[in-house]
């Protein structure tokens, strides 16, 4: 199974986003976004660690079910309204927390030796980062 760093310093509300096709989506991205090779790269089953709006990486998912292609509305922030589960070009994670992490961003980075074109030396975000997969 693989592991993942994904980014949601930006706080997007990705399980009331997507409630209307089910309960537990987690982190979501489209094929225009930085790390979408890793992204799309994501299968049950794989871990995702999620950074949150705090820097911070609270708990671990497991991947339970993805969507490919979901179409959400064009021209609201960060497109906030699902418009249909096909015909999009986002794609979105489901699962659970499976385990507590409770560790800042760059010390998980650091001690778990990531690395990636949008993360500097020290383990510090650039701008733009969304997902970068590591062992």
């Amino acid at each position: 199974m693989g592991k993942f760093l994904v980014s949601n310093i930006a706080n997007r509300r990705h399980n009331k986003i997507y409630s209307v096709l089910g309960n537990g989506a987690f982190f979501d991205l489209q094929p225009s976004q930085h790390g979408w090779e890793a992204y799309s790269s994501i299968t049950k089953g794989d871990k995702v660690f999620v950074i949150n709006h705090t820097r911070k990486i609270p708990v671990v998912y497991e991947v339970h079910e993805i969507l490919e292609e979901v179409a959400l509305e064009e021209g609201s922030e960060f497109g906030s309204r699902v418009v249909s589960a096909i015909g999009g070009n986002t794609r979105v994670l489901f699962g659970k927390p499976i385990e507590r992490v409770d560790m800042s961003y760059s010390q998980f980075i650091t001690i778990n030796g990531i690395k990636s074109s949008k993360l500097t030396e020290e383990g510090q975000m650039y701008q733009g980062f969304n997902c970068v997969g590591f062992s």
